[in-house]
């Protein structure tokens, strides 16, 4: 039976490994499809919000939550529900907020999960968990008092809120102090915080007490009449929604696709990759080199960088440097002047076979004639000191 090679085990993992993330990506837009978002004003599950909006229209407001295709807080509307974000809230969209707000609306922001936290961290605040325990939620000040609670309210909360901030009013805190419902003025309007979402919810507003509390969250707006329930940050968005660069790789089909086969090169590379090759065994005997292997390899590497030129330079100033020590002769001078002065204070030495060296040197082009240049410089019958 033929083995099969490590290149083909490989295709095979990643044909199974991208067949599992297909199947897991499908997996997950189906339960998307099923499952509304938390708190959703359409969801009828238990932690949908359908109830709140019916239990709103009952008492009078008017309720809105259209279909966007660009982040927008109408003029006339009162009270903006973000209720559990499940989406980031972008700089321009908290520009729009905040400058709603500065014109007299009231933004009531409540959840419990990561989104949340960011949009609470945006006011310098975030979720602190207090136990699996529910703990129990006291008033702090009277003016959340329209209407007024059930003298029988318990009500509860698993999360509180930290912040260092001293320029807010807690209207709701556990019995230690922790807060759980704070406010504070905005140019007109006013900004509420709660880190207790579970009032709003379709099962939590079944609670008397729970109801009591959402109508008196609402009336700190003084007499509000239009609620705008947030679907943005819910996923709730036009066909034609803005597509930006901050999001163009998750809205669009394109880059969708780009990130998919991003991660499919990133497997490939990470599967395939040799950074330093096989192991290689250490050799069982390690036989030294003769030093006459070093000298041709040093040669080599000199006839190959072609330092010809620099070795006949070198040839010629030692020689005359040599020839005019003992006479303090500069050996920088010109050959003609050099070998002149040397021969007035030494006739022994002959001018023209000097020249005609120091000549070769100089002239040297092939390595032949370099080799003969150098052995006649270093036979050269220098004086005797």
């Amino acid at each position: 039976m033929r083995r099969l090679s490590r290149d083909s085990w490989l295709a095979l993992l990643l044909i199974v490994l991208f067949t599992a993330v297909t199947a897991l990506a499908i997996l997950q837009e189906t339960l998307a499809a099923q499952q509304a978002p938390p708190l959703a004003s359409f969801s009828s599950q238990p932690n949908g919000a359908r109830a709140l909006w019916l239990y709103l229209e009952r008492m009078g407001f008017e309720t809105r939550n259209p279909t966007q295709d660009n982040f927008a807080i109408a003029s006339d509307y009162d009270v903006l529900l973000m209720l559990a974000p499940q989406t980031a809230v972008t700089p321009p969209e908290w520009r729009v907020i905040e400058g709603w707000v500065e014109q007299g609306g009231t933004l009531i922001l409540t959840g419990d999960d990561f989104f949340t936290n960011q949009a609470f961290d945006h006011f310098g605040f975030r979720l602190s968990y207090s136990g699996d325990e529910a703990t129990p939620v006291v008033l702090q000040t009277p003016l959340l008092t329209d209407p007024a609670l059930p003298a029988d309210a318990a009500l509860t909360t698993i999360y509180t809120l930290q912040s260092g901030r001293d320029d807010v009013v807690t209207h709701f805190a556990t019995a230690d102090g922790r807060p759980v419902v704070v406010s504070w003025p905005q140019g007109d309007g006013r900004i509420l915080l709660s880190a207790n979402p579970t009032p709003f919810s379709n099962v939590g507003l079944q609670e008397p007490a729970n109801a009591a509390w959402v109508l008196a969250l609402l009336n700190a707006a003084g007499d509000p009449h239009v609620i705008f329930f947030d679907e943005w940050h819910h996923g709730v968005r036009g066909a034609t929604a803005a597509v930006t660069a901050g999001n163009w790789l998750q809205r669009t089909p394109g880059g969708r696709a780009l990130l998919y086969v991003a991660l499919v090169l990133f497997v490939g590379l990470l599967l395939q990759g040799r950074i330093f090759g096989r192991p290689l065994p250490m050799p069982q005997t390690l036989t030294r080199r003769a030093p006459l292997e070093y000298i041709s390899g040093i040669a080599n590497l000199s006839r190959r960088a072609g330092h010809r030129t620099a070795v006949l330079q070198d040839y010629h100033l030692r020689l005359k440097r040599e020839l005019g020590f003992r006479y303090r002769l500069n050996p920088t001078l010109p050959d003609a002047e050099f070998v002149a002065r040397l021969v007035e204070l030494d006739t022994a030495v002959d001018p023209q076979e000097l020249l005609t060296l120091l000549h070769q040197l100089q002239t040297a082009r092939s390595e032949h004639e370099m080799v003969q240049a150098a052995a006649a410089a270093a036979s050269f019958n220098l004086p005797e000191l």
